[in-house]
């Protein structure tokens, strides 16, 4: 235990480069989420709604239509009539969208692509969160605080995914099994950045030292 800072370069090279190869594919997840749903409680629910079931605060008209997931919803093109002007087609006209409208979400999550989501992220999750807790064991950190930061990594990924599917099956509770999981995506983040930090530091920048029990 604790003994990473004081291993060998190659060692300590391969954590550190792990750890920035994870940070960039959270970069890109995040990219991910914010496109196909929302990083608020309302547009996690609006997202996961069960197809033709308003999610809480959404109209029916405000929802998402399956089979449209591929289609920007940012631009609403309506038919024009007569000449064409300045360069713009006659077929369509693009309308300014509101401050109101960007929390809503451009994609319909039904329960197939929820099923597919559990069972390729959660074992992804797993990995991750036991790759983190290697290099926690590797860290001069306390016996308690490896220990809660590794409850933390393992409870993230229960959080996230139990919150999606209550979303999905209770919409009563919509934005409560929301917020779960959007604390269970940060939960991770916290993490994350406790141990690229710790790492970092310990590896790199601080004098090596006795390692803690």
């Amino acid at each position: 235990m604790g003994k990473l800072p004081n291993g060998p370069f190659e060692v300590r090279l391969a954590a550190t480069l792990f750890l920035i190869l994870i940070g960039l594919a959270d970069l890109f997840g995040a990219w991910q989420v914010r496109n196909f749903a929302a990083f608020t409680p309302a547009g996690v629910a609006g997202s996961l709604s069960p197809a033709g079931i308003e999610g809480p605060g959404m109209s029916r008209h405000d929802m998402p239509m399956a089979g449209h997931e591929g289609h920007d919803m940012s631009r609403h093109e309506v038919p024009t009539v007569g000449h064409q002007s300045h360069g713009i087609p006659e077929s369509s006209v693009e309308k300014p969208i509101s401050l109101e409208s960007l929390d809503k979400p451009r994609h319909h999550i039904d329960r197939q692509l929820l099923v597919q989501d559990t069972h390729v992220h959660v074992p992804a999750y797993a990995m991750t969160a036991a790759f983190l807790a290697l290099i926690i064991f590797g860290l001069r950190l306390t016996s308690r605080t490896r220990a809660i930061l590794i409850l933390m990594a393992f409870a993230a990924p229960f959080a996230d995914f139990l919150g999606l599917w209550g979303v999905h099956l209770w919409r009563g509770a919509g934005y409560a099994w929301a917020y779960l999981a959007i604390g269970g995506g940060f939960l991770m983040g916290v993490v994350y950045v406790a141990v690229l930090v710790s790492t970092l530091l310990q590896c790199w920048f601080q004098g090596q030292g006795e390692p803690h029990a």
